[in-house]
């Protein structure tokens, strides 16, 4: 009897200890998590974000905790991040009602997936809002989103003649640059911040910023090294002055003075150039600088020899959040006035520029339809008479925020703000603006180094076998068809676009360090060989269409696989189908060039390029074909798996 005394004693102290030791890893997980909360409100992103994920670290991460990550890395504009995080919302996800738990879950996906270039997910995640969702407001966002999204795959092309360049280290960084003017054609004004870089334990931090005017000589196409613009009236030190701009006529600089380097209660002010010294800054009239709000972003226009100044506000009273105004400038006591609904939206419009050669407004704006995030329009006229905004397109603007543009000859050159790919940023690719020179159609066109990197050859001998990759069950879901009117390039477009979702549901109730071994590993395989592939294919293709214009005559040899889920004829059906995914890209490739090739025949009775098939199914796969549901569902997002699901274009020969 006391021998079972003993072991219910030990039971109960060991059920103690399990419940006194998940009470004080939850204590732990809330303290940081509030912390993250309180440097949320502060403005912290970074900071928040590490709260957040060290939270994470104490006890099983409730969905809260990934969707605070998720807005964390939102609005420091990690969009990749941003995207993962929230697709861990969805796969963590056992009962919740998401849609009541986090009403603005999916518009947030959606809106960091249209900014990753990610548009079939985006609209996935907005299709499955809207049979859910009964608030009105969001439903109408979710609507103009899925609008957006139809339009930027109608106009997903760069336009003939237009080309982006970045400025370079001379004038960016690896903080954020923004353009604002150029005055007589030879000085670039841009800001930049400043701040003091501290190091210690391994862990930067950054403290003192403030946003700050700089210059750099324009000379050709290059750039001096940007300096900071020593003129004490204007450019206070350890202020937060931005947004500069020149009446060239009056000799009058304006520029916006904030209360924080993120742009927090902005007023404009203005300074004149007398015998050669700018005057003391004063702050312009109480109805431009409306108490409460932020009046930023000056610019002046000249219209019929009427000077008129265009800002941005989110004062009350306009269609939006921020809306552009405009207010004469003729020394009467005139009111603002906003420049109407042809210009502003429900969204932001922001950054305006004037050009008086071509009496066009040019702008930015989160809500007119574009490619993600802000993109730049233009409409010409003045006051509140606007033609209907035009969007510039790419590669002017991009799936990111767009910005600052500054126009320097009417629709030929001028320069813009973006936190594209491609920046100066250290980690978050995406995190950081820099500024970007472009030049319209209508002038030569010039390739640039990232182009003619990507003119690379295409070798048989060293690019063979060349794999190709497919999400689960494509082309053609739930079919038994051998043949599918879908080409490869639809299909690699869909995949591309889950990454996250694909790193979300494989680290599904992961919560320790092989987490990021396995986002890793999938980062890899979509970097590396899915983009890889695509890229081959394209190569591919050039290099046979040259060799057919020569003359000869080519055979191809393809072979389609598949992972192991479902029957041997199921998966030899959707290895059929694969194949004929290659197939119909190779018909289709720049504008059908190849097609003639395949139909018509050679002296030898066989088309001059031949492509022969043989579909595998799964009868070299090595993944599971678990009966669980739940087990099935998580094979598929396994390496093992997608490596599997492919095909191989195994062999290209020259017939004699």
């Amino acid at each position: 009897m006391s021998s079972l005394l003993n072991k219910i004693v030990l039971i109960a102290c060991f059920l103690l200890f399990l419940t006194t030791n998940v009470f004080t890893q939850e204590k732990y997980m809330l303290a940081y998590e509030k912390e993250g909360d309180i440097l949320m409100e502060q403005g912290e992103y970074e900071m928040a974000l590490k709260q957040y994920i060290t939270a994470r670290k104490f006890f099983k991460t409730p969905l809260r905790l990934f969707y605070k990550c998720g807005d964390a890395c939102r609005v420091m504009k990690d969009y990749d991040k941003a995207e993962f995080y929230y697709q861990k919302v969805f796969t963590e996800n056992d009962t919740n009602d998401l849609i009541k738990d986090f009403p603005f879950l999916n518009l947030n996906l959606a809106e960091v997936s249209i900014s990753n270039g990610n548009l079939f997910s985006a609209r996935d995640i907005l299709d499955s809002l809207l049979i859910k969702a009964q608030d009105s407001t969001i439903i109408q966002k979710a609507k103009h989103k899925l609008k957006e999204i139809e339009w930027i795959i109608d106009n997903n092309k760069l336009v003939y003649g237009n080309s982006v360049e970045n400025l370079g280290k001379n004038v960016n960084n690896e903080s954020s640059q923004t353009s604002h003017f150029v005055l007589n054609d030879s000085i670039l004004f841009l800001t930049n911040i400043d701040y003091k870089k501290i190091v210690e334990d391994n862990i930067t931090y950054y403290k003192d910023m403030y946003q700050q005017i700089y210059t750099s000589i324009i000379d050709s196409n290059s750039h001096s090294h940007a300096k900071h613009y020593d003129i004490e009236e204007i450019n206070k030190k350890k202020r937060n002055i931005t947004n500069i701009s020149f009446d060239i006529l009056d000799q009058t600089a304006y520029f916006t003075l904030c209360s924080s380097y993120d742009n927090e209660k902005c007023f404009i002010y203005s300074s004149v150039l007398k015998e050669g010294k700018y005057q003391k800054a004063k702050k312009l009239n109480k109805k431009i600088n409306l108490k409460g709000f932020n009046n930023t972003q000056p610019n002046i226009g000249i219209y019929n020899n009427e000077k008129i100044l265009y800002f941005s506000s989110n004062r009350e009273g306009g269609y939006g959040g921020y809306d552009l105004y405009y207010y004469v400038l003729d020394g009467k006591d005139n009111e603002v006035i906003n420049l109407g609904p042809t210009i502003n939206t429900e969204g932001d419009e922001i950054t305006p520029f004037y050009s008086i050669k071509d009496n066009s407004l040019y702008f930015s704006s989160n809500y007119h339809l574009g490619f993600g995030g802000y993109d730049i329009f233009q409409s010409e006229g003045w006051a509140t008479r606007w033609t209907n905004p035009k969007n510039l397109l790419q590669p002017i603007n991009s799936p990111a925020n767009d910005i600052f543009p500054v126009i320097v000859e009417p629709e030929e050159k001028g320069y813009l703000t973006s936190n594209r790919e491609g920046s100066y940023a250290n980690n978050n690719k995406t995190c950081c603006n820099d500024i970007y020179r472009f030049e319209m159609a209508g002038m030569p066109e010039v390739s640039t180094m990232e182009e003619i990197k990507n003119k690379t050859s295409f070798s048989p001998v060293f690019d063979l076998p060349l794999q190709l990759f497919f999400h689960n069950d494509q082309p053609n879901p739930n079919s038994n068809l051998t043949t599918t009117n879908i080409d490869y390039q639809e299909c690699y477009k869909e995949y591309k676009s889950m990454s996250n979702i694909y790193k979300a549901e494989a680290t599904r109730y992961i919560n320790d360090s092989t987490e990021s071994i396995i986002i890793d590993s999938i980062e890899n395989f979509f970097q590396i060989h899915i983009d890889k592939g695509m890229n081959k294919l394209n190569h591919m293709c050039d290099y046979l269409y040259n060799k057919l214009l020569s003359g000869e005559k080519i055979d191809i040899s393809i072979i389609g696989y598949s992972s192991a889920l479902h029957n041997n004829m199921y998966n030899y059906s959707l290895s059929e189908r694969r194949i004929g995914t290659i197939i119909n890209y190779i018909s289709k490739w720049n504008d059908g060039k190849l097609k003639p090739f395949l139909s018509n025949k050679a002296n030898d009775n066989l088309p001059f390029l031949n492509i022969k098939t043989l579909a595998m199914g799964k009868l070299e796969s090595k993944s599971d074909n678990p009966k669980n549901a739940i087990e099935r569902r998580k094979s598929i997002y396994k390496i093992n798996a997608m490596y599997e699901r492919r095909i191989e274009i195994r062999l290209i020969e020259i017939r004699k």
